[in-house]
């Protein structure tokens, strides 16, 4: 498939998926880029890895804000640990760009590896158990 194609299909993807395969999609991104910032380190390919870094960074800022407010003004458990873990995976990613420190990353790969798996399980076992869709502001979580 050329480029065209598979941006294509990442659009019909994300157009036809629900909650929780959008979770898992923005996971799977989130790792792809930290991945690939890996080897690009590598290469000392700087540039390169600044932004695969900062795309990955932008996806755990997503996973962030679609947190549900309520349940984190209301201290949910689940949902503070998440917006914990987010936030820890953030910086440590922000030191592991200015630093050109592999470890940060490959520590966040795990973190958001263990929760990818979590949320395939919730998406293949209930469709988007947990998850509803806000229009204004995306997907968020609710349980």
């Amino acid at each position: 498939m050329n480029t065209g194609s598979n941006q294509q299909y990442n659009v019909v993807q994300i157009r036809t998926a629900n909650g929780g395969q959008l979770i898992v999609l923005l996971y799977r991104g989130a790792i792809k880029n930290m991945k690939k910032a890996l080897l690009q380190m590598e290469q000392k390919d700087l540039e390169g890895k600044g932004n695969s870094l900062i795309k990955a960074q932008d996806i755990i800022l997503e996973l962030l804000s679609a947190l549900d407010q309520n349940l984190l003004n209301e201290g949910n458990e689940l949902a503070v640990n998440l917006q914990r873990l987010y936030m820890y995976s953030y910086r440590r990613l922000v030191h592991a760009n200015i630093h050109l420190d592999p470890s940060p990353i490959e520590e966040v790969i795990v973190v958001l590896g263990n929760l990818l798996e979590a949320w395939e399980k919730v998406s293949n076992d209930g469709g988007d158990a947990g998850v509803s869709e806000n229009p204004s502001t995306g997907v968020v979580l609710t349980g």
